[in-house]
């Protein structure tokens, strides 16, 4: 039985890359020779501290031990469970299991962090389907017309027309500031949920993690095998 654990590989996959870093092709060496050409000291103007073939061991060693690492976990990860508890919900989870919930968490985290807060300029007069809002007064618009009024001239008994022009009200305004955003006391303990829910979940794949895992016989023999070929091909003794 083997405990792995995702932090193992990923220094292990560091390590691999750090090692990658330190490859070099070209060394410069000044040879210093008495007049009896008997080599008395020497000089590297640049170095080679490893071959690519001692590099390409080492690298290949770490590959076969993470993938064995990973193997080893996700053989157990659907049989070794965690303790989740959250809220009065409580469960034996498999490590599957929560990551999926972990993945619902983020998205829950996500919708949490971008609630809308209360505005608290707004004072409201009034409410709009539960919610508080503030109602403008109306406003009142009006249009100009035209209409012909008859007059008599003092001369004659002939009636006259004149031109008058008037307002009517053409239509009212009125706006209504609704305010649907969530009280800020109300947000704090969204996001202290979120943040419970996410330590619930960690937890419990901790719990799962360092229980032991069976080697994945079948994967450590394909790593093994492709591992033999790339040493052959570098003409590396496998040891």
């Amino acid at each position: 039985m083997v405990q792995t654990t995702f932090t193992r590989q990923k220094r292990e996959l560091a390590k691999a890359s750090q090692w990658i870093e330190r490859l070099r092709a070209h060394e410069v060496r000044t040879i210093k020779y008495s007049p009896e050409k008997e080599k008395t000291g020497e000089t590297r103007e640049t170095y080679v501290d490893y071959t690519p073939q001692e590099i390409a061991g080492n690298i290949l060693k770490i590959v076969v031990e993470v993938v064995s690492q990973h193997g080893a976990r996700q053989k157990a990860n659907s049989k070794n469970t965690g303790r989740f508890s959250w809220q009065g919900i409580e469960a034996d989870l498999t490590v599957p299991q929560l990551r999926a919930l972990e993945n619902a968490h983020s998205t829950l985290g996500e919708l949490v962090r971008k609630l809308p807060r209360r505005n608290p300029k707004l004072i409201p007069n009034t409410e709009f389907e539960g919610h508080p809002a503030f109602i403008h007064p109306m406003q009142e618009y009006t249009i100009k017309k035209s209409r012909s009024v008859p007059y008599e001239e003092e001369s004659t008994t002939r009636v006259r027309t004149y031109q008058e022009d008037y307002e009517v009200i053409s239509h009212y305004t009125q706006t209504l500031e609704i305010d649907f955003g969530l009280d800020v006391k109300l947000i704090n303990e969204l996001n202290e949920m979120v943040t419970d829910l996410g330590i619930s979940i960690q937890s419990a794949i901790d719990e799962a993690n360092t229980k032991g895992h069976d080697t994945d016989t079948v994967l450590n023999s394909v790593v093994s095998n492709i591992q033999a070929v790339f040493l052959k091909k570098f003409q590396i003794k496998e040891e």
